[in-house]
């Protein structure tokens, strides 16, 4: 199932017929809680070839909590107790998604399906792939499963 999610979120209406519980209506309310990514990819847009990593696979944990409203955060914590940290809002239209954060709006798809989710935001989204400080525009895709019903503080 979660490498369906995953083939959902990179081909697009293929990936809507793959009997999504509501692929045309996710609600905020739906990612509501604590969910732990079993797969992480984050891709510089500007340099799709050269930085383009797994991030689980790296070692990175990735956590994402949303309370329901469309507020949200993203915890990604490298093996070196570096973190990066993402917040914003999340405004769903059927699976698109509108995020907002403090490095800009970008667009994206949700998907869920009972204690899963997919998650794929372009835009908005800023990571330091050199480790030099420089944080650079990113897509990031997110294959969650959900641990908590009740969201960590935001």
């Amino acid at each position: 199932m979660k490498k369906m999610f995953a083939i959902a979120m990179i081909s697009t209406a293929a990936g809507l017929a793959s009997g999504c519980r509501s692929a045309t209506e996710v609600e905020t309310t739906d990612l509501e809680g604590t969910w732990v990514a079993s797969e992480a990819r984050i891709v510089e847009i500007a340099a799709p070839k050269e930085n383009n990593f797994d991030l689980i696979e790296l070692g990175y944990t990735a956590v994402f909590v949303s309370d329901g409203t469309g507020a949200f955060l993203i915890r990604l914590e490298s093996p070196e107790d570096d973190s990066e940290l993402i917040t914003g809002t999340l405004e769903i239209n059927g699976t698109d998604v509108v995020v907002t954060t403090v490095n800009g709006t970008g667009t994206g798809e949700v998907f869920v399906e009972d204690q899963q989710a997919a998650l794929s935001l372009t835009g908005g989204i800023t990571f330091d792939f050199k480790g030099d400080g420089t944080e650079r525009p990113s897509k990031l895709l997110l294959v969650m499963d959900r641990v908590g019903p009740e969201p960590a503080p935001l």
